[in-house]
């Protein structure tokens, strides 16, 4: 890691010897690799004078926030001890004792994650007793010791704390103004945030003892002196102010002696806070020895040839005046390392401008702020200028009459604007040409072409050039397939090569063909036809040879179309088509007539070709479709009782038509499957039509019979109803009758049905209860079912 410190600005109010103190510091906690738990801890310690021995070791704790705990103490070593001189020593008078002491402890340690998980966070302190007698703004100063603060995240918010700055070491000069930088570096980028406030006495306990180390917090703050507070922890014009966005801190004291103050820097992230870190410094307000430094004069190391400038006697340039492109090398007269300097241009500062020297080449002030290297505040300085102005150039573009580059054979004029009063001459490769106007014409060589114009007053110069090249124009070859005299409906073509580099125009005569852009054009006009090929990139053309073509018109014809056909028999349909007089041919074709005769379902190409007077022909094509005739299924045989109905089932092709006749006994006689019940045997005829008129039939015989079965009889002797008699069963001589009892038993049975049931089962009249017939009727062998009681 590479090694810090941190320089604290302070000092003795006088030369004489006195203890050794801390008097600043600060702790952080830095991400160490790759890991979420490894870290460094960094105590940096600033002695109030050079020390010869330090301890070798210090101790930091870590407490957990929320609740004040301790969790470990960690031994630190020494890292790194320095000795740091003030930049601004000579101020006092005594550069011999203006020197402070920076001490570094380290250690490298491990956290672990299930430890360090409140939501909280934590944070690290480190003790020691006590601050110097000095100091005037905090009461009992040497009775109360120091702390040093930092706050982190727990480990699941990955985090290295912010580390300060080094700022200059330099005394503060009573009534001059003061500035330093005690801003933080962040390697997370998170939002930085400073305020001044007060200092961390922690716990010791007044009478000069301390803990060997840091106890848990809230830690007890520093008791300001009457007039003095965190806002106020130096008097003066411009009391002590840190900005909160940058760090920087100003100040215009008004009151000598050793002030001590705090600076916090909270760390920020997406708009909550993560953690802080704190340092304590004490600034050293003196009388300075104040003399600001002769100031230096202006002069000109070297410059273009065309600069003007005027000086005083003492050879301070006061002005200058450059060509536009001329610079000037501007030099302080003398350089001595007792000497900084600092460029400002219209007052503001230039970045990096801070040497001897300085070249400019815009019009504006320039200033060179002198100081001494060892300043004693940033008034102590002395300032000279120089006003820089521009002197009238000629605006010189050359402009091209043609695009560029030009294409093979042209030409172009090269022009260039000029004002009244200027001297123009030209040049071709850098060698003079006779032409002195502004205009140079009908150039056509490749090479490079640049002018130089003068303004004849303050002989300023201004050149520009221009290249001219030249590019080869694209080939235009063009080949016709076929004769130059055709028929519009023949496939003749005009090609010129393909090339994805080029773009392509076809004329008809001289005028363009919008629509025509490929590399292959079909013409139907007569006319003479020609290509330009252009390179898209240069945009050259060439424009190709020509050809007369004369076509013939070609005839159009029109052909009626075919009905539809079917193949259940001969069919003749009359071809039409115009222009008549032409001929049709195609399978099935007799004359103007199509025939289906001997032809199988499907589609029959049939064309129509005719040829007009210029001796051009057409032809057209339609398609004959021969379909198949539809099948039809239906019951052969249907039984029904007289006064029953049912559904005839049919099954078709769906896109046809059905009619049924006769129409009696149908609820309807155009639909599938209609409901038939007829009062006598009838044969009912089906007939479908498909959209092609093709047709098939098929026929159902519905027979009737009249039966008329009773659902129950009394068979108790009295001579009424004691037999289960059917009325009509002697039409069917054949037929079988069975009775069954509820469990299935046949209790009677019968071929032919000549003597009815009289409720007897093997001599015994059976009880009265539900029981179930079954008759088949043999002659037509339909069978019947039912309940009798």
């Amino acid at each position: 890691m590479k090694p810090w410190f941190i320089c604290v600005v302070l000092v003795f109010c006088s030369v004489a010897a006195w203890a050794r103190h801390i008097i600043g510091g600060d702790i952080s906690l830095i991400k160490r690799g790759t890991t979420n738990n490894d870290f460094t801890i960094l105590l940096n310690l600033i002695y109030d004078d050079a020390i010869g021995v330090t301890d070798d070791k210090a101790f930091v704790s870590i407490f957990r926030k929320s609740n004040n705990i301790r969790l470990q103490d960690f031994t630190l070593n020494r890292k790194l001890k320095q000795e740091l001189p003030y930049t601004n020593a000579r101020c006092i008078g005594h550069a011999e004792v203006s020197r402070i002491t920076s001490v570094q402890y380290v250690a490298e340690i491990s956290l672990t994650g299930s430890t360090y998980n409140d939501t909280e966070g934590y944070y690290l302190a480190w003790e020691e007793c006590c601050r110097s007698g000095n100091i005037i703004n905090i009461q009992n100063p040497s009775r109360v010791g120091l702390t040093f603060y930092a706050q982190v995240p727990p480990l699941t918010i990955q985090n290295s704390t912010p580390i300060f700055t080094t700022p200059e070491v330099q005394y503060v000069c009573i009534g001059k103004n003061f500035e330093a930088d005690f801003g933080a570096t962040d390697t997370d980028k998170d939002d930085l945030k400073y305020a001044l406030v007060t200092p961390l006495i922690g716990s010791t306990d007044g009478s000069g003892t301390f803990p060997a180390k840091a106890k848990q917090g809230p830690y007890n703050r520093a008791q300001w002196i009457s007039g003095f507070d965190s806002t106020q922890a130096i008097p003066g014009k411009n009391p002590l102010y840190i900005d909160s966005k940058t760090g920087k801190i100003v100040l215009n004291a008004s009151q000598l002696g050793m002030f001590a103050f705090a600076v916090r820097c909270e760390e920020w992230r997406n708009g909550v806070k993560i953690g802080e870190i704190r340092r304590e410094f004490v600034f050293n307000v003196v009388d300075c020895i104040s003399t600001p430094p002769p100031p230096a004069n202006i002069t000109i190391k070297q410059a273009s040839p065309n600069v003007s400038f005027e000086t005083k006697p003492n050879g301070h340039v006061i002005s200058l005046e450059l060509c536009q492109g001329d610079s000037a090398l501007l030099k302080v007269d003398d350089e001595d390392p007792l000497w900084a300097y600092q460029w400002q241009k219209n007052g503001q500062y230039i970045k990096e401008a801070n040497t001897t020297t300085l070249l400019v080449n815009q019009w504006g002030s320039y200033t060179v702020v002198k100081r001494f290297v060892q300043g004693c505040s940033i008034e102590d300085s002395t300032i000279n200028t120089t006003t820089v102005g521009l002197k009238s150039t000629p605006k010189v573009v050359i402009t091209s009459s043609r695009p560029l580059p030009l294409c093979q054979g042209d030409s172009t004029n090269l022009h260039v604007e000029i004002n009244s009063g200027s001297a123009i001459s030209w040049q071709k490769n850098k060698v003079n040409l006779d032409n002195i106007t502004n205009q140079l014409n009908n150039v056509k060589e490749a090479a490079n072409y640049q002018v130089i114009v003068t303004d004849l007053s303050s002989k300023c110069t201004a050149k520009d050039s221009i290249t001219v090249r030249q590019v080869a124009s694209p080939p235009a070859p063009l080949t016709l397939s076929g004769t130059p005299i055709f028929c519009s409906n023949d496939s003749v073509r005009l090609i010129t090569p393909k090339n994805n580099n080029y773009e392509y125009v076809w004329f008809l005569g001289d005028f363009p063909l919008v629509q025509a852009i490929d590399n292959v054009f079909y013409p139907i006009k007569s006319g003479r036809y020609s290509v330009e090929v252009i390179d898209a990139k240069t945009k050259c053309a060439t424009r190709s040879d020509s050809y007369d073509l004369i076509v013939k018109l070609a005839p159009t014809i029109f052909f009626d179309s075919i009905p539809p056909l079917c193949t259940s028999g001969l069919q003749a349909v009359s071809l039409s088509a115009t222009p008549a007089g032409g001929s049709f041919s195609g399978l099935g074709v007799v004359g103007n007539r199509f025939i289906t005769q001997n032809l199988t379902a499907g589609s029959y190409p049939i064309t129509y070709t005719y040829t007009n007077t210029e001796g051009c022909s057409a032809k057209v094509t339609q398609l004959a479709r021969l379909s198949p005739p539809p099948r039809l299924e239906v019951p052969k045989n249907v039984v029904i009782l007289r006064g029953d109905s049912i559904e005839i089932k049919t099954s078709f092709f769906a896109d046809a038509t059905i009619l049924w006749f006769p129409s009696i006994g149908l609820n309807n006689s155009q639909v599938s499957r209609p409901m038939a019940s007829p009062d006598r045997t009838t044969v009912y005829k089906a007939t479908i039509t498909t959209k092609e008129g093709c047709t098939a039939e098929a026929e159902t015989k519905i027979t009737v019979i009249d039966l008329d079965i009773p659902n129950g009889f009394t068979p108790n002797s009295d001579g009424v109803n004691d037999t289960w008699a059917i009325a009509g069963i002697q039409d069917y001589p054949n037929c079988t009758v069975e009775i069954f009892n509820r469990w299935g038993n046949t209790i009677f049975s019968s071929k032919g049905y000549q003597t009815p049931w009289d409720g007897l089962w093997n001599g015994q009249q059976v009880p009265v209860g539900t029981y179930y017939y079954q008759i088949y009727l043999r002659e037509l062998e339909y069978k019947l079912a039912g309940v009798c009681k």
